[in-house]
């Protein structure tokens, strides 16, 4: 009778093992699932050679429209002409200047038109589309003044040409003058107003830049809405005293195109211009 008590007793133990064990197998309400990671968004940081540039309010002061073409008339004026160095053309719709033995700063094509002489206070804005070429092709306005002093007599000062160059390609731009500039806000070096730089707002091959110019009494100068240049510059002062007292003429507006790259034949197309004067 005892050795059944025992067994009995043994068999209810194991019995009871087996319940606790199933109950603590059981999932429990109060244990939580991990949560999901959540990625963290790591900030962007900008390339260091790609300049920071403030946006523009581009300023309305109602100007007087003297010129606009948008070259669909050949005969607007522009020169047309082949040489050793490039050629220009009106084409399809636009004005194409080609530069077949591109060298800095002897051998580049620019051209000009009659309507865009002694000129002084104005603006210009002008689009332009690269077809093809390099890095180091470039395009833009030059501001050339009448040749004052031809027997280089002492005392007299040549006013100094001012260049305004896009390298879409590169995606750079580049603002000087041949003299030293002061009173400039943005002289980084003797007559620079800009060094070439990159801007993530110049836009590349076949595609079309905007480029503004307001000149005089200062010098403004945007690219795709983009302010690059806001400077002054006292040497304009010598310039007016020259045009006011009937010593000269003002600038003549030139589109120039070329190169560093002797390799390079670079094909710039000018899609529309138009300057204007403050009424």
């Amino acid at each position: 009778m005892n050795h059944l008590r025992i067994i009995q007793s043994t068999n209810i133990g194991l019995i009871l093992i087996l319940l606790i064990c199933a109950v603590a197998c059981l999932p429990s309400e109060n244990i939580s699932s991990p949560e999901r990671s959540v990625p963290v968004a790591v900030p962007s940081i900008p390339s260091d050679n790609v300049q920071e540039i403030p946006v523009l309010v581009t300023p309305q002061p109602n100007p007087n429209i003297v010129f606009q073409d948008d070259f669909a008339n050949p005969g607007s004026g522009w020169t047309v002409f082949s040489n050793n160095f490039g050629e220009g053309n009106y084409e399809n719709g636009s004005y194409c200047l080609k530069c077949t033995r591109p060298s800095y700063p002897e051998f580049k094509v620019n051209t000009t038109n009659p309507a865009l002489t002694s000129l002084t206070e104005f603006t210009i804005d002008m689009d332009v589309t690269m077809l093809s070429g390099s890095r180091e092709d470039r395009i833009g306005v030059l501001l050339k003044w009448p040749d004052i002093n031809p027997m280089s007599i002492p005392g007299y000062v040549q006013p100094s040409d001012y260049y305004f160059l896009l390298f879409p390609a590169d995606g750079s731009v580049t603002c000087y003058t041949k003299h030293q500039i002061k009173g400039s806000s943005a002289d980084l070096e003797p007559g620079y107003f800009l060094r070439r730089a990159p801007y993530t707002c110049v836009k590349g091959v076949n595609s079309v830049n905007n480029i503004k110019i307001w000149f005089n009494p200062g010098v403004f100068f945007t690219v795709n809405g983009y302010k690059l240049v806001d400077a002054t510059d006292d040497n304009i002062n010598y310039v007016n005293r020259l045009i006011r007292d009937g010593s000269m003429p003002g600038a003549t507006l030139q589109i120039v195109a070329n190169s560093e790259d002797p390799y390079s034949r670079p094909v710039f197309q000018i899609n529309r211009i138009s300057v204007a004067v403050p009424k």
